[in-house]
């Protein structure tokens, strides 16, 4: 293991003690990937950064009318305090279409809301390894195995899980997340552009 710059292999009587302190500086020196994705979101949410999906788009996009982001990724909700997704709220029954092609690797159904987690949700895992899921949807219209295309119809937004409105409404509404290959979750702006 290689030491940092700054520091200095201590030749005393106790060698595991130096490699502690040693190990210690160099987790101390990586940044914590949460707190760098806080101080990077905006103060002040811009939901025209999210147009692809969320305005309208060109005509014959499958992303035209989706809804409106609630929570955009690093905001917060009731149960996080930092949001790893896109929540994009819109009436039950909403169309909803894969920003990835890729293979859906897990499903579940029959959950309704008040229901703990995400409830009915899609996962797809695209060609780099990365899992999207899909949350809260009323119904999927796909089954693990399934290849999906691009623009292709998995489901419809639903309110099933743990979903709430601050605003009286449903609750309905699209949480989407990504996690690459290490489990590190994704910001999916990217993929919604």
């Amino acid at each position: 293991m290689a030491l940092p710059a700054t520091e200095k292999y201590n030749n005393s009587s106790n060698p595991v003690k130096s490699m502690a302190r040693a190990s210690f500086n160099i987790a101390k020196s990586i940044p914590d990937q949460r707190q760098k994705a806080k101080l990077n979101s905006p103060k002040s949410f811009d939901t025209t950064k999210y147009a692809p999906l969320t305005n309208n788009l060109k005509e014959g996009s499958q992303y035209k009318n989706v809804g409106t982001v609630t929570t955009e990724y690093g905001g917060s909700t009731n149960y996080e305090k930092f949001h790893p997704g896109i929540d994009i709220a819109n009436k039950i029954g909403t169309p909803l279409y894969s920003t990835v092609p890729g293979k859906v690797i897990a499903t579940d159904s029959g959950k309704v809301q008040g229901n703990k987690g995400y409830g009915n949700y899609v996962e797809v895992q695209d060609a780099q390894g990365n899992r999207h899921r899909y949350s809260h949807l009323n119904q999927a219209y796909v089954k693990i195995g399934d290849v999906l295309k691009q623009g292709q119809l998995y489901g419809t937004m639903g309110n099933t899980g743990s979903t709430y409105s601050n605003s009286g409404g449903t609750g309905s509404h699209l949480d989407y997340r990504i996690w690459d290959m290490y489990n590190k979750y994704v910001n999916p702006s990217s993929y919604l552009n």
